[in-house]
């Protein structure tokens, strides 16, 4: 049984809107030092790939892993034996300016429209400037034919829900939510595997190639379900565990490492991790692995116990 943990190296975007702090804070080998928006940490999707950085399966994507079917159940579990694909997509973004108000599809309409899964996810604030913002949602009383009206101008702000957040606070934010996440703001994020985003509004600005980005009007109009309300709740770092969200499609966790803290688990999922502050050791089977910010790694689903030593914040997600 493969029982070491799986540390990934992530792929960057460099979307208009990033900045330095992948960089800077995380200390990621980016490859555009001015302007880095993302880095897929944990990802099989075909648009950005994780690659594995240690021991015998280094340099094989995770894709790969998750691929040969003779190692599925061991390292991803039970619950991934019967799935096309890994079910779920970590990213770090760096919303250094805003993003384009945007909504994604749920799994019917993505499968008959994209040939690809909906897009359900969570974000979890990092860390903001004074003052930040995110969109979630509508205002109250919004209906869809005035959201129809507006949705291609910049008079849509009228009808959004502007939310105040800070460091801490996690965001649940089912498909069909229209959102954007402001700038200034960095943030984790959990999300079902898929790269569908219908954009509504870009607050007028062009792309890199110097013209408006394409924007989805008719599709996101398809899926946008004003009844979906923010979904807000601050983590705090009292507590060793703390539950963030628990859906269909993913559960996610902090954990807060003060000087030991021991888990262990069913083995029907694997456990996705992030280390977000802090560093410290991670021991499998007597065997230590350092760990530190910024670092993603996967414990096989066939690790029964394990033990994360030092002063660290993580994030633990599985399905």
């Amino acid at each position: 049984m493969y029982s070491k943990p799986i540390f990934l190296e992530p792929e960057f975007k460099d979307y208009i809107w990033g900045g330095q702090k992948l960089k800077n804070i995380y200390k990621k080998n980016v490859k555009n030092e001015e302007c880095t928006a993302e880095s897929w940490e944990i990802s099989t999707n075909k648009n950005g790939e994780s690659t594995i950085k240690n021991d015998k399966y280094r340099g094989k994507t995770l894709t790969e892993l998750f691929n040969d079917l003779a190692l599925r159940k061991e390292i991803f579990g039970s619950k991934c034996n019967n799935l096309q694909e890994f079910p779920i997509l970590i990213k770090f973004i760096d919303a250094n300016n805003s993003l384009s108000v945007q909504v994604h599809p749920d799994n019917e309409y993505a499968l008959k429209n994209e040939n690809s899964q909906g897009k359900t996810e969570m974000w979890y604030i990092l860390d903001c400037e004074p003052g930040a913002q995110i969109i979630c949602g509508v205002k109250p009383g919004v209906d869809k034919d005035t959201l129809k009206k507006y949705i291609n101008s910049e008079k849509i702000s009228n009808c959004l829900n502007y939310i105040d957040v800070k460091k801490g606070d996690a965001i649940y934010i089912p498909s069909g939510t229209i959102h954007a996440l402001l700038g200034k703001t960095l943030v984790a994020e959990v999300q079902q595997n898929s790269n569908i985003t219908y954009r509504v509004y870009d607050w007028g600005r062009v792309g890199k190639d110097g013209k408006p980005r394409d924007l989805h009007i008719k599709k996101a109009l398809d899926v946008i379900n004003i009844e979906n309300t923010p979904q807000i709740k601050n983590i705090g770092n009292n507590e060793i565990k703390i539950n963030i969200v628990k859906s269909e499609f993913f559960t996610t966790n902090k954990i807060n490492v003060k000087n030991e803290v021991v888990e262990n688990k069913a083995g029907e999922s694997f456990i996705a991790v992030n280390v977000i502050e802090g560093n410290g050791k991670l021991e499998i089977e007597n065997n230590k692995y350092k760990i530190t910010k910024g670092d993603s790694f996967i414990i096989p689903a066939c690790v029964k116990q394990y033990k994360i030593q030092g002063n660290l914040e993580l994030l633990e997600s599985y399905i």
